[in-house]
């Protein structure tokens, strides 16, 4: 009878709240979407804002995808970096890939088909940064559609970001999109010159949680090199700062890598590169293994050449580790867990090297760029914008306390 009686309870009735909780911060995001159906105590608690939280920050098997942005408003493509680094055959590149509807950009954009392609800009928890031609940023997250359309028509119009080519974004200096821990928000921040101002440098942020924009003022200097750009600069958010390649003038030498805490706020730090980086461009930033990297072309000897830096330990000058590739333009999208690169090349599709510079694999077609204009890198997350959602509903507060 005892045994009867067992059986009819549910795992609700058998475990503690708090254990069951436990469990699920542990579960992959493809996983908790999978069992927010076994009840509704557990679906609410997926679905509550401070469990999204907990999760991204304590999760034990995050995962990190690879979104395609097209030309046209078509789906997207993401592929799972994750499952790709542990493939063994070259076609298992499809079996990764997934469709998602397209961003918010592409569906709002009615008022001018001739620019419906929207360029990545940048990642930060599991929301991809967009620029939608003329004035006009996108904060998405594609797995869970929380998005923010901002709106800087009021700097397009003393600047000439909307009258140049907007693939160059006119007078905008810096682009960057981060978290702030300590407020926790979320900022997109601009740099940018006043034409009609002689040039003046300006440097301002739009705050997610308070919807607004600011300026940082005189508290923050935007350093003279950047004032002779013309071209805007890609950011990386890493280590609780906004990175930027510091190109002295437009196409010339790399000086620097710009750094801005976005909960100090108080101004640029700089880390040097590696001295041989110096005098290539273009050289790209990117994150690779938990580590800020560097990337270019290089062409100056027999044969074409790919160039990866990568520091091992952030802010040392002499954990500076270089490899090379064999492959000219080669873009390393992440790292595998067995340290190797995974990227693109001149193959149709995405390849695989080791650290040696050796060819693993090439990858199937199913994961070419072709008909889409950008990409990012991102790590999959159940976070939603300030004030998109109620922190307040109903069962947060018990959420909370299962959590903590």
């Amino acid at each position: 009878m005892e045994q009867n009686n067992n059986s009819s309870k549910s795992i609700n009735d058998m475990l503690p709240p708090e254990l069951i909780t436990q469990i699920l911060l542990r579960l992959s995001v493809k996983h908790l979407g999978r069992v927010k159906s076994v009840s509704k105590f557990w679906n609410n608690l997926i679905s509550n804002p401070n469990f999204a939280k907990s999760h991204f920050e304590l999760s034990l098997a995050p995962t990190h995808r690879c979104i395609f942005i097209p030309e046209v408003t078509i789906d997207h493509r993401s592929i799972d970096l994750d499952a790709l680094s542990h493939a063994t055959y070259a076609d298992a590149a499809a079996a990764t890939i997934t469709k998602i509807s397209p961003s918010p950009a592409a569906a709002d954009n009615d008022s001018d088909p001739d620019y419906d392609d929207h360029i990545v800009l940048g990642s930060c928890r599991g929301f991809i940064a967009l620029y939608q031609y003329p004035h006009s940023f996108v904060i998405w997250n594609p797995l869970t559609g929380s998005h923010r359309i901002i709106s800087c028509h009021h700097i397009a119009k003393i600047s000439d970001m909307a009258t140049n080519c907007y693939y160059s974004f006119g007078g905008q200096l810096l682009f960057g999109f981060g978290y702030d821990a300590t407020r926790d928000d979320y900022l997109v921040v601009l740099a940018w010159k006043d034409e009609k101002k002689n040039q003046e440098g300006h440097f301002d942020f739009f705050s997610l949680r308070f919807n607004s924009w600011s300026s940082f003022k005189e508290d923050v200097i935007i350093p003279d090199q950047l004032k002779r750009r013309k071209k805007w600069a890609n950011s990386v958010f890493f280590n609780g700062a906004i990175h930027w390649l510091n190109h002295d003038g437009d196409y010339d030498a790399i000086a620097t890598i710009l750094v801005f805490d976005t909960s100090k706020r108080k101004g640029f730090l700089e880390i040097a590169v590696p001295e041989q980086v110096g005098r290539y461009y273009p050289c790209h930033l990117t994150v690779l293994g938990g580590c800020l990297a560097l990337y270019y072309d290089k062409d100056d000897d027999d044969y074409d050449k790919s160039v990866i830096w990568v520091m091992k330990e952030y802010n040392v000058q002499s954990s500076w580790t270089s490899y090379e590739i064999p492959s000219s333009y080669f873009e390393p999208v992440c790292l595998s867990e067995d340290g190797d690169f995974i990227g693109f090349d001149e193959s149709p599709g995405m390849s695989k090297y080791n650290v040696r510079g050796e060819l693993l694999m090439r990858f199937d077609r199913s994961c070419n760029q072709i008909g889409y204009v950008s990409y990012s890198v991102y790590t999959e997350s159940l976070l939603i914008l300030p004030n998109d959602g109620s922190e307040e509903k109903e069962g947060s507060s018990s959420v909370k306390e299962f959590i903590s």
